[in-house]
């Protein structure tokens, strides 16, 4: 069940994006449904709430997916698209919320790069949302009313605390990558569907479809960062154990990599280095293994930083652009690196502490 619901968390965070992109949506409002998602990721962490409730927002999703399928197979008439986009918003956020709180019982029970590899799985079904939307929310409300008996949690808030100075560090890197991740994704995948495919043998498949040709070629995308996003830490801590030299490596890459993407609309270039993004984030495993060598990592508040960051760095997205609208991508892109670069501060700043702190101990 849990390499299921894994699977459906990818759907369920991508999908919609190319669903928006399929119904012509403006560029913010495609970007609220991955929102919608990760503001459900807030719970359990920081909010955990009883079993009942949640099991209230599972059953509030299934009666308007319901609901929806009904009127419209009975009824004529229209429903508006602001209304369907709201009550998509509130059912990707429900299900969300009761799949990400059992997940989080049920962690202990998964491998965590086997989890990786059903998300990744996730990103690429999620082009179906293009044609089954409503099958794949059904499907999800079942399999997250389903697997309610395996929570356990109480409700209680969880308080991030500063870890020395390592949540901010795991706050800044997670907002660097939800400011351009799905903003990227969708512009990506909005200006294949314009322009010529850059790959000559899906030349055919433009022609008959350019727009389903572009979801498609920027689902494989995402999922090709993510695989150099994986291939990271089983690698590089084969190589060396100095996570901290790692850690600067790896952000110092990102920094530099989205900058200079900022300078891109598309193309090869951008693709090339869209895709190695995916190296330099792949250091994140470096700041819960330093955060552990000094004695100051706290599963639970990384965690709530964590979530924190997708949740902010998402929000930023969506307002970007709908204010800004089609320069919101590059200036993401620009906003994501100066996260990593206040990533790469806070963790100076860290260790600057770290070691103050031990030369006092030793002269003390």
């Amino acid at each position: 069940m849990f390499y299921l619901l894994s699977l459906l968390t990818g759907i369920i965070e991508c999908g919609w994006i190319f669903n928006g992109i399929s119904h012509s949506m403006p560029l913010w409002q495609c970007l609220c449904y991955p929102l919608a998602y990760h503001l459900g990721n807030l719970f359990p962490k920081p909010f955990a709430l009883k079993k009942k409730y949640l099991f209230a927002m599972g059953a509030v999703s299934l009666f308007i997916t319901a609901f929806l399928f009904i009127f419209r197979s009975i009824s004529s008439s229209y429903i508006p698209q602001e209304i369907e986009f709201i009550l998509t918003c509130a059912r990707l956020f429900f299900i969300s919320a009761v799949i990400q709180s059992v997940r989080s019982d049920m962690k202990q029970e998964g491998n965590r790069l086997l989890k990786r590899v059903f998300r990744v799985g996730g990103f690429l079904l999620a082009v179906l949302a293009v044609w089954i939307p409503e099958i794949l929310l059904f499907a999800a409300n079942i399999a997250a009313i389903a697997s309610l008996p395996k929570y356990t949690q109480k409700p209680h808030i969880t308080r991030m605390k500063s870890q020395g100075g390592y949540s901010a560090v795991m706050l800044f890197h997670q907002l660097h990558y939800f400011f351009y991740a799905h903003i990227t994704l969708a512009a990506v995948s909005l200006a294949v569907s314009r322009e010529p495919s850059p790959f000559g043998f899906l030349d055919y498949a433009f022609e008959r479809n350019p727009q389903i040709c572009g979801i498609a070629i920027g689902a494989l995308l995402f999922c090709g960062t993510w695989i150099t996003y994986m291939s990271v830490e089983p690698l590089v801590s084969r190589l060396t154990k100095n996570v901290t030299t790692v850690f600067y490596t790896g952000h110092s890459v990102i920094c530099l990599l989205l900058l200079v993407m900022s300078q891109f609309t598309a193309g090869a270039v951008f693709i090339l280095l869209w895709l190695l993004t995916g190296f330099g984030g792949g250091t994140v495993y470096t700041i819960s293994e330093r955060a552990r060598s000094k004695g100051k990592y706290d599963k639970s508040s990384m965690t709530v930083s964590e979530n924190l960051g997708h949740t902010f760095g998402l929000l930023s997205a969506v307002v970007i652009a709908a204010f800004l609208g089609n320069t919101a991508p590059s200036i993401m892109l620009v906003c994501g690196s100066a996260s990593a670069f206040l990533a790469i501060l806070c963790m100076t700043l860290t260790i600057r502490k770290e070691k103050q702190h031990e030369g006092i101990e030793n002269n003390g």
